[in-house]
């Protein structure tokens, strides 16, 4: 993996928040586009928040790339472009926590001290066979203070990235390689035959399930879209117009068309739906299109846009950030 083979704390940090809760085989090619059109802290801080949610496009959990163009903008500003070099220093940048922090210091910095992801966690839970819940506080910080008693003086950030890639790549949660691990000998749960069952996490709760209608609207102006308020679910990107709706019609989503845009459309509905996996939702889109002749510029009644802040004919999509959702509904419609 690329960035594996350096010591530069922008392109460890890049990587590490492309990282999170994201498979690597996804995040490679993002990870080369951004540092080819952003190769600094200095590029990325000049950038303006649209152009790089624009690249960040597809790749999910948005508000990640927004703490990383913030914490940009402020090393820019306090450290005048020079990433930090100390732990605590790097733990005060916005959106990086303990976990990216201690990887940046050891890696780059050679700094003492430990990472504790997923993998890391996995390992260390099946070596000491700790059967406690690892969602729990107290168990986490049991954790850290074992991977922190164990970073060797030399080399701290090779041996962080050895942990890492050993609960990744052995140590997996389903059928873990024992015969290929080198603790293997050392491994409590290996010995007990309780691998399979550690770590130990809590029940997940269900799944919500959520139905909701997209309205796809072409117009001489191009397509109408609408931009998501700040705070919530995709902020600051641009969609087609949903609504959640549990049995939506034609008459139901032209009624709420109306309600929000003013505009009075016959819609007709698309034969094909779309599921969107979230972390913690599954959403259901039943597709609408419909025709505008109108040239007049969009509105929207800000009274009940409970999640949209502005909406506007964009004529060309590209030019706008959207989401991996968008860009699907976008396919299929065409």
């Amino acid at each position: 993996m690329p960035w594996r083979n350096t010591t530069d704390p922008y392109a460890i940090w890049l990587s590490e928040v492309m990282l999170q809760q994201t498979q690597v085989s996804t995040v490679e090619p993002y990870y080369h586009r951004f540092l080819q059109r952003f190769p600094d802290i200095e590029s990325l801080a000049a950038a303006p928040l649209e152009e790089v949610l624009k690249l960040w496009a597809g790749l999910g959990y948005y508000r990640r790339a927004k703490s990383l163009h913030r914490a940009a903008q402020f090393v820019a500003s306090t450290y005048h472009h020079v990433f930090p070099c100390k732990y605590d220093d790097i733990l005060q940048l916005p959106g990086i926590g303990p976990y990216t922090a201690g990887a940046i210091a050891s890696i780059a910095f050679r700094e003492i001290v430990p990472v504790l992801d997923g993998n890391v966690m996995r390992v260390l839970t099946r070596l000491l066979l700790i059967q406690d819940d690892i969602a729990k506080p107290q168990t986490r910080k049991l954790l850290w203070k074992i991977a922190g008693s164990l970073v060797p003086n030399q080399d701290p950030g090779d041996f962080n990235q050895a942990m890492m890639e050993l609960g990744a790549t052995v140590c997996t949660p389903i059928n873990p390689r024992c015969e290929s691990c080198p603790l293997e000998t050392l491994c409590a749960a290996r010995r007990e035959h309780l691998q399979h069952q550690i770590p130990v996490k809590q029940i997940k709760a269900a799944t919500p399930h959520i139905k909701l209608a997209a309205v796809i609207i072409s117009s001489p102006q191009g397509h109408l879209l609408a931009r998501r308020k700040p705070g919530g679910l995709w902020e600051h990107l641009w969609e087609f117009p949903a609504f959640e709706l549990p049995r939506p019609t034609a008459a139901s989503v032209s009624s709420r068309l109306l309600a929000l845009t003013g505009m009075r459309i016959k819609l007709k509905r698309h034969d094909a739906t779309i599921t969107h996996q979230l972390t913690h939702r599954r959403m259901e889109y039943t597709l609408f299109m419909g025709q505008s002749m109108t040239k007049a510029a969009a509105q929207i009644n800000m009274k009940i846009a409970s999640y949209y802040d502005t909406i506007r004919w964009i004529t060309d999509m590209k030019t706008v950030p959207k989401s991996r959702l968008t860009e699907k509904i976008s396919a299929l419609s065409r």
